[in-house]
């Protein structure tokens, strides 16, 4: 194999699909960059073994056809420290001999990996669809994926990932931990059918990274009986699904509330922030609630010294008093993008439940006691 190729797109390609190349890994053909030119396009792949395979195709020219397995952390370093603006030959023999050179004067050798050995690249039927632009996109991870079981260690796997759902015109995303449930729903752009899976968050959270949130960007999502695809400015993203039924949360979220709240977002948020730097390392205290009438208070006591502030609001219903974990209650503020926004309380043990009228989002909460 022998191409020349830009550095400043090459590196660009290689930032991409090193999202997917872990350290440690217990097969070193994993450590490489798989550089297909074996065709008309240079492809590159990485795959970290458990969940998730990057595809990027990038510009440059083919000189002899062929395929390589290149360690992806040196290559990585070599390409980024390489001249700016520069040409560059990477050139493997027969042998697996490799020559990167960059003009006259630069030029580096390595040994190639044996390509045969890379495992098979999981086929993506593109028949199941759907059409959304990156927005979308990111706003359904972004909003769920802080609440989707890091740390869980138990059986029910479904908790580990983000549930999908789409029906007709609709796609909703949802996830939990124990203690949140959040739920987003966005209109779908072209849709040819029903479908539902589960994803890895720790799978999503890479594909985040690579999703700017542009809304004339299009992705294109694939789904499989056994992975799920995501396409945008030629890069393919295929993760594994976890094969199982998600938690019905319908009963949960129909509740009858004794206390609505209308609150401003930012001002709520802000004195949140301001209310757990009173909070020494590894110190659990609950923020404490207290609605009555056209106001709230906000409170948070500790060993060292406590926080107390009132926040106007437009309240229906009984007074309440309710406590629950500062991070957790920042988290779900931080995920909506209203200024106004409602709060339902069914007592003083029960979750709260913030939703809009439309029901785009809603986020479920659990308190702790006082």
């Amino acid at each position: 194999m022998k191409i020349s190729v830009k550095k400043e797109e090459f590196l660009k390609s290689l930032n991409i699909v090193s999202k997917a190349l872990k350290k440690g890994n217990l097969y070193q053909i994993l450590d490489c960059v798989l550089i297909d030119a074996s065709k008309n396009k240079i492809i590159l792949t990485c795959q970290d073994g458990k969940e998730i395979t990057i595809k990027n195709e990038t510009e440059g020219t083919i000189i002899e056809k062929g395929i390589a397995a290149i360690d992806g952390f040196y290559l990585m370093d070599l390409i980024r420290n390489m001249p700016e603006n520069s040409e560059i030959e990477i050139n493997v023999n027969n042998n697996r001999d490799c020559l990167i050179t960059c003009g006259e004067n630069i030029k580096y050798e390595i040994q190639a990996k044996d390509e045969t050995t890379y495992p098979n690249i999981t086929s993506v039927n593109k028949e199941n669809k759907i059409l959304l632009n990156e927005l979308k996109i990111k706003k359904l991870i972004e909003k769920t994926i802080f609440s989707y079981d890091k740390n869980f260690d138990s059986s029910n796997i479904i908790l580990k990932g983000i549930y999908f759902n789409v029906n007709k015109e609709k796609i909703t995303a949802k996830s939990m931990d124990g203690y949140i449930i959040s739920i987003v729903n966005e209109v779908i752009n072209d849709n040819n059918g029903k479908y539902e899976t589960i994803i890895p968050g720790s799978s999503l959270e890479e594909l985040n990274k690579l999703i700017k949130g542009e809304v004339n960007k299009d992705v294109y999502i694939y789904f499989n009986d056994k992975n799920v695809a995501f396409e945008f400015n030629n890069t393919l993203f295929t993760s594994i699904i976890i094969p199982n039924n998600y938690i019905d949360t319908d009963r949960i979220f129909n509740i009858e509330y004794s206390t609505k709240v209308n609150i401003d977002r930012n001002e709520f948020l802000e004195s949140l922030i301001r209310s757990k730097s009173v909070l020494r390392e590894n110190e659990n205290k609950p923020v404490i609630l207290d609605i009555k009438d056209d106001y709230m208070d906000i409170s948070l006591n500790t060993l060292a010294g406590g926080s107390y502030e009132k926040i106007d609001i437009k309240r229906t219903g009984k007074d309440l008093m309710i406590a629950f974990n500062a991070n957790y209650l920042i988290k779900v503020l931080s995920a909506i993008d209203d200024q106004n926004i409602n709060l339902y309380f069914s007592g003083s043990k029960n979750p709260i439940i913030i939703k809009d009228k439309q029901e785009t989002y809603s986020f479920l909460l659990t308190p702790v006691k006082i």
